[in-house]
């Protein structure tokens, strides 16, 4: 299992920032920085993880029309995801291997806790189980909540003939594509695509359409032990609560990219999103 560095550690101060200041309408200024001065100081005392190899890569996946979150009236017009640019994959593979969730220390409070105190999302605030998923290739691998129970596993070739791995997973595919209701995560890694695009332009062509639906927060260097890139953070998507993380990044060799995206819809997504980043590797070739 990967260990989490300083970099990674202010990216999810980031997160928590953002999402305090959307979700209270700007929230209070002194606050804020109290919070991000304490996190800092918090993240300085710790020694940064040793970096080892790691995927990135361009996905195929870009949603379509959204639709509206419940909130109270007026209602948000639905706004559509953007289209992708492959024709969206049907779940084909299952889960295979179940893992319990680890408790947190209680001294040693989540980020994601932080972030339920300000955010109004309600529901439960951790997933009861966490189970190992690969691509049909077997050169993927993450963990996701078990209730994520739809898989597709399919590689895919880009309108440049270029192979693709990737993986996405949902508890209902088609509303995570295709809406800002249902939380998801694509993982996709090729070495076809390192040889003209890396893990900046895996996330500049992103932004735009994006941006168009979700409030874009702003672009932070990502670190996770074994891969090192940049993630852009999307809050407010669809005239929703909804966030969206996307993270470029590469291995030491850059011999392949690899871009993993998380839509989240709750609390305990950001749990899931914490879970992802500390488990996905590639194990095989792309």
């Amino acid at each position: 299992m990967k260990t989490t560095s300083v970099p990674l550690r202010l990216l999810g101060l980031l997160l928590i920032l953002a999402l305090v200041a959307a979700a209270c309408g700007g929230g209070d200024e002194g606050e804020a920085t109290e919070a991000a001065e304490s996190t800092e100081g918090a993240a300085a005392t710790e020694e940064p993880a040793a970096t080892e190899d790691a995927p990135a890569a361009e996905t195929a996946a870009e949603a379509t029309p959204a639709e509206e979150a419940g909130t109270p009236t007026p209602t948000p017009t639905p706004t559509p995801k953007p289209e992708e640019t492959t024709e969206p994959p049907a779940p084909t593979a299952e889960p295979i291997e179940e893992v319990p969730t680890e408790a947190a220390p209680a001294d040693d409070p989540k980020p994601e806790e932080d972030v339920a105190e300000a955010m109004d999302v309600g529901g439960e605030t951790s997933y009861d189980s966490y189970t190992v998923i690969t691509d049909d290739a077997g050169t993927i691998e993450v963990e996701v909540p078990t209730e994520w129970d739809e898989v597709d596993g399919r590689p895919f070739t880009d309108d440049a003939g270029r192979q693709l791995f990737d993986v996405r997973t949902a508890p209902d595919l088609e509303g995570f594509l295709t809406t800002w209701e249902i939380p998801g995560i694509i993982i996709t890694a090729s070495s076809d695509v390192a040889q003209s695009a890396n893990e900046i332009t895996l996330l500049d062509e992103l932004v735009e359409p994006l941006s168009a639906q979700c409030t874009y927060l702003g672009r932070e260097p990502y670190d996770d032990g074994l891969y090192t890139g940049q993630a852009d953070i999307y809050d407010l998507c669809g005239g929703t609560e909804t966030g969206y993380v996307v993270i470029g990044a590469v291995p030491n060799t850059r011999a392949f990219v690899i871009r993993v995206e998380v839509q989240v819809t709750a609390e305990r997504d950001l749990e899931a999103l914490g879970r992802a980043i500390e488990t996905f590797r590639v194990i095989g070739d792309v």
